[in-house]
C-alpha cells in the first residue's frame, strides 16, 4: 500500500492496552517479554508498524513475528482497538501468523487446530465444540487458547463462552478445568478472556473479598462486552447477522455466568435483580409470539435451575400476553412450585391442561415434554394423559403415545408404556399392516412395533418371567430385526445355550453390517453412528470404532445426552471408567432427572472405585 495512505490518528488508548497486555506465559513454554523496557519495545515496534518508510514498516513487523507469543496480546489490542488502519491491519496479519498448538497437545487436537484460522467460521465453532468434549479435557487448555489468540473477537467469545458455560459451583470437575483453562488464557486482557478470568479466579477461593475483586472484574469485562461488536475478522463469510446472533448468544451466556456468580457468592439479592434485570432485557425485542414463548420458557427453566425463581416475576409483569400459551402456563407453573407456591403453581399448571384450539397441540405437547424434563413427573403423566384422552386417533394422538411411552420406560412403567404404543395399531394388526399415522409422522411402523415388544418384554423381565420376555423380544426382532435394544437384550440373557448365544451374535453382526451400510450411503444423519456404538458398546464388536461413531453422533448434535450416554458406555466397556463417568455427567447436566442416565452413572462411578 502507498506510504501514508492509511493513517488516521493513532488511539491514545493504545500505549496503556500494550502496557496492560505484556507479561505473558505460553502454554508452548516459548518467551515473554515481561520487563518494562520489552513493553516499551513492543509498543514503539506496533508503532513502528504505520511507519511511513516502507523498510521500518517490515522491520517492525519481522521483530514482532520473532517474538511470537511474547508479543499476542499487545498485537491483538492494536488490531481491535488502534486508530490507524495500517496499524490495526498488519498486527492482525501477525496475529494470524501465530500458531494456536503448542508441542504437548495430543494427536486428536493438533488435528483440530490444523488451519483453524484459516477456516470458515461455522467450521471453526464446530471445531470448538469438539475441543471442548475431548477425553480426558485435554481439549479445554487449547481452547482457552482460542480465547485468546483467535484473531477475531467473535471466535474469541464463542470459545469463552463455551467455557463459562461449563461452570457449575458444585461440580467435581470444574477444579481440573478450571486449571486447564488458566494455563491456556495467559493475561489476556480481551475483554472474553478477562470475563473468563474472573470466572476461574472466583471459582478458585472461598474467600469472601477475593470473591468480591473476582465479581467486580466480572463486571467491568461484561461492560466490556456489551459494547463489544465483532471485528469483522471473517468478512465475506460473516454477515451482519451473523455477528448479532454470537454476540446476542454469547452475552446471554456471560450475563447468566455472572448471575451464578452472585449466587454462588451468597448475594442472592443481587442474583435475582441481577436475573430479573437480564430476562427483562432479553425479551424487549421481541415480536413475534413463537419465539416470546421459547425465550419466555427458556429464561424460566434458567431461573429455576439457577436456584432464582423468583425472577419469573420479570416474565409476568413483562409477558402477561404470552401467559395464554400452554407450555409458558407449564414453565410458570414449574416456577412457582420451586418457589413453595403450590397454590399458584396448581393454578397455573390448570391452566396449561385446559383444552385450546387444535393448533394448540405442539404446545400442549411440548409442555408435557418439558414438565417430563424438569423432573415434575405428576404434571408429565397428568399432561400426558390429557392429550392422549383429547386425541382419538391421527398422527398427533401416535406422537404423543410414542413420547409418552418414553417417558414411562424411563420410569420403570413398561407395561403401561407398552400398551401406550399398542393403541396405535388395530388390534388386529400383524407386522406388516400400513398405520397412516405413523406415515404421516415420517415413522417407520416396524420400529415402533418393535418398540411396543421391546417395552412389553421389559415388564415381563421385572415379573420374573423370562420365557414370556425372550418370547416377546422374538416378536420384537421380528418385527425389526435391526432394534438394538431388542439385541442388546437378547445378548444378555443369564441363561443362554450356547447355541443362543451364538444366535445372538450373528443378529448383532447383521446389524451392525446394516447400520454400517445405511452409513454410508447417507452419511448425515446422527442417529446411525450412534445405534452402531451403543450395539457394540452393549455387546461386542470394534470398541474404538464404536467410540469414534459415538463421537461423529455428537459432531452432529453436540451435547445431545442420549449420545453422551453412549459414549460413557462405550468409555466403560473399554475400561475407561473415569472417562466415562466424566461423560455420563455431561448427559446428567442437561438431563438431570433422566433416571435411567442416573442409574448409569452410579455404575460407572462403582466400577471407578
Amino acid at each position: 500500500m502507498p506510504p501514508g495512505s492509511l493513517r488516521p490518528r493513532r488511539s491514545p488508548l493504545m500505549p496503556t492496552l500494550v502496557a496492560a497486555g505484556l507479561g505473558l506465559g505460553q502454554a508452548s513454554g516459548l518467551a515473554a517479554a515481561t520487563d518494562t523496557g520489552a513493553t516499551d519495545r513492543i509498543a514503539a515496534l506496533i508503532t513502528a508498524l504505520g511507519d511511513e518508510d516502507y523498510h521500518r514498516r517490515e522491520a517492525a513487523a519481522a521483530e514482532l513475528k520473532s517474538l511470537g507469543p511474547g508479543a499476542i496480546d499487545a498485537l491483538l489490542a492494536a488490531a481491535e482497538t488502534d486508530g490507524d488502519l495500517e496499524v490495526a491491519l498488519r498486527a492482525r496479519w501477525l496475529v494470524e501468523a501465530i500458531p494456536l498448538d503448542a508441542p504437548h497437545d495430543p494427536p486428536e487436537v493438533a488435528k483440530l487446530l490444523a488451519r483453524f484460522k484459516r477456516r470458515e467460521f461455522p467450521e471453526r465453532v464446530q471445531a470448538m465444540h469438539r475441543l471442548l468434549r475431548v477425553d480426558g479435557d485435554a481439549g479445554i487448555e487449547p481452547l482457552a487458547r482460542v480465547v485468546r489468540l483467535d484473531p477475531s473477537t467473535a471466535g474469541s467469545r464463542v470459545a469463552a463462552a463455551l467455557l463459562a458455560r461449563e461452570w457449575r459451583d458444585d461440580d467435581p470437575d470444574w477444579p481440573h478445568v478450571r486449571r486447564r483453562i488458566e494455563s491456556g488464557l495467559g493475561p489476556s486482557t480481551r475483554p472474553s478472556a478477562r470475563f473468563l478470568s474472573s470466572l476461574v479466579a472466583f471459582s478458585g477461593t472461598r474467600d469472601q473479598s477475593d470473591r468480591a475483586a473476582a465479581l467486580a472484574t466480572a463486571a467491568e469485562a461484561l461492560g466490556d462486552l456489551r459494547s463489544a461488536t465483532s471485528d469483522d475478522a471473517d468478512a465475506g463469510n460473516f454477515d451482519e447477522q451473523d455477528e448479532r446472533v454470537v454476540v446476542g448468544h454469547t452475552g446471554l451466556i456471560f450475563e447468566r455466568c455472572h448471575v451464578r456468580m452472585l449466587a454462588a457468592a451468597g448475594r442472592r439479592d443481587a442474583a435475582v435483580t441481577a436475573a430479573a434485570a437480564l430476562i427483562t432485557a432479553s425479551l424487549a425485542s421481541i415480536r413475534d409470539p413463537d419465539d416470546d414463548a421459547t425465550d419466555c420458557v427458556d429464561a424460566i427453566a434458567w431461573a429455576v435451575e439457577a436456584g432464582l425463581p423468583e425472577a419469573v416475576e420479570a416474565i409476568l409483569a413483562e409477558r402477561s400476553f404470552a401467559t395464554g400459551r400452554p407450555v409458558v402456563n407449564a414453565a410458570i407453573a414449574h416456577a412457582e412450585r420451586a418457589r413453595g407456591r403450590e397454590a399458584a403453581a396448581a393454578a397455573r399448571f390448570t391452566a396449561t391442561l385446559e383444552p385450546g384450539a387444535k393448533s394448540q397441540f405442539i404446545d400442549r405437547l411440548q409442555a408435557a415434554i418439558l414438565l417430563a424434563r424438569w423432573g415434575r413427573v405428576d404434571w408429565a403423566v397428568q399432561c400426558y394423559d390429557s392429550l392422549l384422552a383429547a386425541e382419538s386417533g391421527g398422527a398427533e394422538a401416535a406422537l404423543a403415545a410414542i413420547m409418552y411411552s418414553e417417558f414411562l420406560h424411563d420410569l420403570g412403567r413398561d407395561r403401561e408404556a407398552a400398551d401406550c404404543l399398542r393403541r396405535i395399531f388395530p388390534a388386529d394388526d400383524g407386522n406388516d399392516g400400513r398405520v397412516p399415522a405413523l406415515e404421516q409422522l415420517g415413522r417407520d411402523p416396524r420400529t415402533i412395533r418393535s418398540r411396543m415388544h421391546f417395552f412389553d418384554s421389559c415388564a415381563r423381565a421385572a415379573a420374573g418371567d423370562a420365557a414370556g420376555c425372550r418370547e416377546v423380544l422374538e416378536r420384537a426382532l421380528a418385527a425389526y430385526p435391526k432394534d438394538v435394544d431388542a439385541l442388546i437384550a437378547i445378548y444378555a440373557f443369564p441363561d443362554n445355550t450356547p447355541e443362543q448365544r451364538s444366535d445372538a451374535v450373528r443378529r448383532i453382526r447383521l446389524a451392525l453390517a446394516r447400520i454400517e451400510e445405511e452409513i454410508q450411503a447417507v452419511p448425515d444423519p446422527a442417529n446411525e453412528y450412534n445405534e452402531y456404538a451403543w450395539l457394540v458398546a452393549n455387546t461386542e464388536g470394534d470398541l474404538e470404532k464404536a467410540v469414534r461413531y459415538s463421537k461423529l453422533s455428537l459432531v452432529k448434535s453436540f451435547d445431545n445426552s442420549s449420545y453422551l450416554d453412549t459414549l460413557a458406555h462405550c468409555h466403560a466397556a473399554a475400561g475407561r471408567y473415569d472417562v466415562a463417568v466424566r461423560t455420563q455427567r455431561l448427559a446428567r447436566r442437561n438431563e438431570p432427572h433422566n433416571r435411567t442416565i442416573q442409574r448409569n452413572l452410579a455404575r460407572f462411578e462403582k466400577l471407578a472405585q
